[in-house]
């Protein structure tokens, strides 16, 4: 039998013994065959309560923690886990010159309570909802309990499990009716059964010791985290909406990005570990900083719809009302008079997760969108007019009711627009849409669309100074001066910002052909006129075409700008041979006819492969780019490049030499190089691993992207790409294998000898996978070079492994004019290795590039694996100097080009992806990827397009191309 309107299926946190939990009625939940829902996943994660001494294990603790608080790499290594013991700082750098910088991390100065009492919460069977949790604690039977047992203390909650308190009991319990609590009458079915259970205490001392370096990390490290991350959030969780790391509040910041999303501007906090002891400090520090987010827009669920579908596809529902969207969702039949859902109502799939509360009752209860009900039996594919349920009556008779009948009896209210499609949510009741509105911070998990990054980025980005006063004013808005709970617990936090010296490390000098060098210096910027490549292109330029999409410009435009550019390019030492060969193509053109044509064209012109194709662009449409530079790889596996119509009719000098580092690059060129004595002793390569994930939302694989230099000053690379599953952030073993091998045996041919040192860059991965990517992917190559070189006597590479990350919210704020550059950015070459880094980890953070606009974000490098022992300030200097080869700039760059060029490779190979393109519009739901989430595996991932179909390209092309730098 079908259950009442709005009831939820089995116990819910019932007293042990008591009757059923039964809510009463609020909208219908039926059980039908055959039907179908637009699925978007079920309730989000509520984790289990744990029970027993010591309280939560600790990696259930960890799995809680970790999205809210900063913890070592240590902390994540499981007890079955292999123990890798992290590198250590060596050394401080004490080159260059000193600068002060002040950081967005505040001092924790003093933590006066040694000892917290921890305490295991049992509330019941257990409840599902959240919600239920904060009642029951809250509850005045509760708190009554707490305050006049323990009237000197307080009682810290995480709303799950556990609580901590300075008030010290073995056990407490107290049955809480939350009917009675809020003035029902009771009906036996609402009381829980809450115990307090002493489990263990947080003592600091261990907390202290890890600090001091005096022991390793363990799970009384980990509880004294955890007590300190929640008591820093209650204060101000009791005043804003805590998202993670981010509160929010109604007087937040926002600004509208569309109809249906806006942007908030809230408030980032975090505790994290560093190296102040000694120095003023205990080894503890808050991170604040400005966090803009997108969310949905808090309003009625019907507008919502509306505007999201105006959003979606401006052209198609771009004039919709909220009385016709019955008639864009309404169910549609194919020629064989099947019916399916209509596409507006595929793009409903968005919505799932979404949380809403009903008009028809102010009880302010919140439920979550699984949904939009769906049945193709019922004609139209579903209504409040013709969804039914039984209703058991109280003569014990059932009764049959359709939705909008429910409605008009039990509530009297008479649907407006009893058309419109039925919300499902997770406990299996259905909502009219009209009586649903939408709360305000609901996420928004997709990425945006580029007006609408367009509108965040002016509405994010702010210059140092601007900044700074809004991280200054939230530090007001958080008041941890005033916060009760860190008053009890004795803790204090200076609200000034901490200043550290920072060391400015010298720019190189780079070097270009005839030795001539350019000294950018503090400037961070030099100019290529008067400049030639240090190496120009590998062959003659001789075959090679400009081909016009849309027919965007003519063709005496197109020649003016091949004239204009084949000057600037000899001129900075590329070798051309003649011009090259127009040709045109009006708006219509198949994209894959016009690379064939324009290939074979070319081709038969100039009686050889084509070394490399322009591809003049009306607009930058991404679709289409991906389509050329699927065909131009994957088919045929000649270099191309992608220009915009606008900028060829402008031929400007400029403009064609920033094409020509490009170009150079993709045909075996090299830019330049840093002047000096080499950096490296002995033979050396250099590894850059990156793993980029399709947008939120998309059914499309990880894509694992692997460079490696290919000459002795490490700027020229060559790539490897492939498919490395769904979301799997370490390289799999057959990729790392299939990726490295035939780029260490080109480096080998090149070289005739191995490298003896590694050094591995590895972007993308958090804390809690350094000891994977040892583990995984350091062993997996060291296999490949021990097996390369099994016939050299006494063989063993040394490696460096060092993680790149920028996700992290510390900035750099110079203290003087003289510290900074005219925007109060960092100079390129700020590093800091004091304060904010690890207690005695080997990370460091380095500015090594000129911020375009806003406030310069360091990269984070953390060494994690040192076989090869540089000193600091060498590996330091080497990684901020190779920012100023990277090909295609005259800026340095903010990542170490290893790793930038294996993110370009990933980005680039998006194209190369088979399923690219079919997904449609269902993300994140039911029917919505090319392979069910249920077969989704390692195993069954489809691979990416060979680059070069052996049947259409020439084995020479396939050669050169992978010689190449084409992702550039």
């Amino acid at each position: 039998m079908s259950s009442p309107p709005g009831s939820t299926r089995g116990r819910s946190g019932s007293q042990g013994g008591s009757p059923q939990r039964s809510p009463r009625p609020s909208s219908p939940a039926i059980e039908t065959s055959g039907q179908v829902g637009v699925y978007a996943g079920g309730e989000s994660g509520d984790s289990t309560l744990k029970k027993g001494s010591g309280g939560l294990s600790k990696f259930a603790i960890r799995d809680d923690i970790n999205k809210r608080c900063d913890l070592p790499p240590e902390a994540y290594v499981r007890e079955n886990q292999y123990k890798h013991q992290f590198a250590k700082r060596p050394a401080h750098n004490e080159t260059g010159q000193a600068v002060t910088i002040e950081l967005n991390q505040f001092r924790v100065v003093a933590i006066s309570n040694p000892d917290i009492q921890q305490y295991d919460i049992s509330i019941g069977d257990r409840p599902e909802k959240p919600i239920v949790y904060e009642k029951v604690w809250n509850s005045k039977a509760l708190q009554d309990l707490l305050k006049n047992k323990f009237p000197a203390h307080e009682f810290l909650y995480d709303n799950r499990a556990l609580a901590w308190s300075t008030a010290k009991t073995r056990e407490e319990r107290i049955m809480v009716d939350l009917d009675a609590e809020q003035g029902r009458r009771s009906k036996g079915t609402n009381i829980f059964r809450v115990t307090i259970r002493h489990a263990t205490r947080i003592r600091l001392d261990s907390l202290r010791a890890y600090l001091q370096g005096k022991m390793a990390w363990d799970n009384s490290v980990l509880e004294c985290m955890s007590f300190l991350d929640h008591v820093l959030r209650q204060g101000p969780s009791e005043r804003f909406k805590l998202m993670k790391r981010v509160l929010v509040n109604n007087n937040s910041e926002s600004e509208p990005l569309s109809n249906s999303v806006e942007a908030i501007k809230g408030i980032y906090s975090t505790i994290r570990l560093n190296q102040s002891i000694g120095q003023g400090g205990i080894g503890l520090g808050v991170n604040v900083d400005v966090s803009n987010q997108a969310f949905w827009k808090g309003q009625k669920f019907t507008e919502l719809i509306r505007n999201h579908l105006m959003d979606t596809n401006s052209r198609s529902w771009g004039r919709i009302q909220v009385g016709n969207l019955a008639q864009v969702l309404r169910a549609v039949r194919d020629n064989a008079g099947n019916l399916h859902m209509s596409e507006a109502f595929k793009a409903l799939r968005r919505l799932h997760k979404i949380r809403f509360e009903v008009t028809h009752r102010a009880d302010g209860k919140v439920y979550s969108v699984k949904c939009f009900h769906f049945n193709a039996k019922l004609g139209n594919g579903g209504d409040a007019t013709n969804v039914t349920f039984k209703k058991k009556m109280q003569d014990g008779t059932e009764k049959v009711y359709t939705v909008a009948q429910y409605y008009k009896e039990a509530y009297n209210q008479r649907l407006q627009h009893p058309e419109l499609p039925l919300i499902e949510t997770p406990r299996g009741a259905f909502f009219p849409i009209e009586l649903c509105e939408v709360r305000r911070f609901n996420p928004y998990p997709f990425k945006l669309s580029p007006e609408q990054t367009s509108t965040m980025i002016k509405f994010a980005v702010k210059r140092p100074r601007e900044r700074k006063v809004q991280i200054v004013n939230m530090i007001t808005n958080l008041n941890w001066a005033g916060d009760k709970y860190l008053k009890h617990f004795g803790i204090k936090i200076n609200p000034q910002m901490q200043k550290v010296t920072a060391r400015l490390l010298p720019a190189p000098k780079i070097e270009f052909e005839k030795k001539k060098t350019v000294a950018p210096q503090l400037a961070g910027r030099w100019d290529l006129r008067g400049c030639r490549f240090i190496r120009g292109n590998r062959e003659p330029l001789k075959s090679w075409a400009f081909v016009v999409l849309d027919g965007c410009v003519d063709k005496s435009t197109v020649e003016n700008f091949a004239k204009v550019f084949a000057n600037v390019y000899k001129g900075h030492g590329g070798n051309i041979m003649g011009p090259p060969v127009v040709y045109g193509y009006q708006p219509g053109a198949r994209i894959g006819t016009v690379v064939h044509e324009s290939y074979q064209s070319c081709r038969a012109h100039f009686k050889a492969d084509p070394q490399i194709i322009f591809y003049i662009m009306s607009s930058k449409t991404t679709h289409v780019y991906e389509e050329l530079k699927k065909h131009a790889d994957c088919r045929y596996a000649f270099v191309s490049q992608m220009v915009q119509g606008a900028q060829v009719k402008k031929a400007q000098p400029q403009y064609c030499s920033n094409v020509a580092m490009k170009v150079n690059a993709k045909l075996g060129g090299q830019t330049c190089r840093i002047d000096g004595k080499g950096f490296y002793t002995k033979p050396t390569m250099v590894i850059g691993v990156d793993v980029s994930h399709a947008s939120p939302g998309s059914a499309s694989p990880s894509i694992a992207a692997m460079c490696v230099s290919m000459d002795k000053d490490t700027a020229v690379y060559n790539a490897a790409v492939q498919t490395n599953g769904w979301r799997t952030e370490i390289l799999t073993p057959v990729n790392t294998e299939s990726m490295l091998k035939p780029l260490v045996m080109k480096w080998k041919d090149q070289f005739q000898i191995l490298p003896d040192h590694i050094i591995y860059f590895r972007d993308g991965v958090s804390e809690g996978q350094f000891s994977h990517v040892i583990e995984y992917e350091l062993s997996e190559m060291r296999n490949v070079f021990m097996k390369l070189g099994a016939g050299i006597p006494n063989y063993k590479p040394k490696f460096t492994v060092i993680i790149a990350g920028k996700r992290h919210h510390i900035r750099f704020f110079p203290s003087g004019n003289q510290d900074g550059d005219r925007n109060s950015n960092p100079f390129p070459g700020t590093l800091v290795d004091r304060e904010v880094t690890h207690p005695f980890h080997y990370d460091f953070y380095l500015c090594s590039h000129v911020a375009i606009q806003g406030t310069a974000r360091p990269v984070h490098y953390n060494v994690i694996h040192d076989e090869i022992g540089y000193k600091p300030e060498d590996l330091q200097k080497m990684i901020y100097h190779q920012c100023y080869q990277y090909c295609r700039s005259t800026t340095p760059v903010s990542l170490h080009p290893a790793v930038y060029y294996a993110h370009l490779a990933g980005a680039r190979a998006r194209a190369h992806d088979p399923t690219r393109g079919n997904e449609g519009t269902g993300l994140m739901a039911k029917g919505g990827s090319t392979v069910a989430s249920s077969q989704r595996n390692d195993e069954n991932c489809p691979r990416l397009l060979v680059l070069g179909d052996p049947g259409q390209a020439s084995s020479r092309s396939v050669a050169n191309f992978n010689s190449s730098m084409w992702w550039v």
